[in-house]
Parts: structure tokens; C-alpha cells; sequence
């Protein structure tokens, strides 16, 4: 299981506009072949910042599968002009509970 964080700052004026692509993106997510879950999270700190996390079968599905697919243009529609480029994006494995 890989975990996929990904952090969103809006552009100027725009952070309720992402808040609700970001929210529309997620069906685009769950309908991706490998992804097992996806929450999304607005900083309590900065309003403007926004944060995914999504469960991945593996980094594969995200990359591969995922990025390289139609899906990925559709996800990328909801929230196109919305966010300052580029997206800061890491992937994690669980190593403890």
C-alpha cells in the first residue's frame, strides 16, 4: 500500500473554487483501477491550502495507470488555472502502526 500526499495552495482568490474542484475530482479518483481511498483536507492554518491523501495499491497504479490515463485529464479539469503549479507530491509507505 503506498500512500500518495498531495498539497494544493490557490491561486489568489480562487482557494473556494479548488475547495469544490478538489471535492469533484474525488469521484474521478474512486473510479480509478487501484486506488483504495482518498480524503481531502483544508489547512487549519492557511485556508489556501489544501491537501489530498489517497491510498494507492502502489505507486505503479498512481504513476503508470493512473497519470498515463484518460482519468487523469478528467481529474485535472476540475481544478485546471485554480491552484499555483506545480503540486507538491511525495509518496509514503506505512512502516508503523
Amino acid at each position: 500500500m503506498t500512500t500518495e500526499i498531495a498539497r494544493y495552495h490557490a491561486q489568489p482568490g480562487k482557494a473556494d473554487e479548488l475547495a469544490r474542484g478538489l471535492t469533484q475530482a474525488m469521484d474521478v479518483f474512486k473510479r480509478a483501477e487501484g486506488c483504495r481511498s482518498i480524503r481531502l483536507s483544508r489547512s487549519v492554518e492557511d485556508d489556501q491550502l489544501f491537501m489530498y491523501e489517497i491510498e494507492w495499491i502502489s505507486v505503479e497504479y498512481h504513476v503508470e495507470v493512473f497519470r498515463k490515463g484518460p482519468l487523469f485529464t478528467e481529474y485535472r479539469g476540475h481544478i485546471t488555472g485554480l491552484f499555483v503549479e506545480p503540486v507538491d507530491m511525495m509518496h509514503f509507505e506505512t512502516i508503523a502502526h
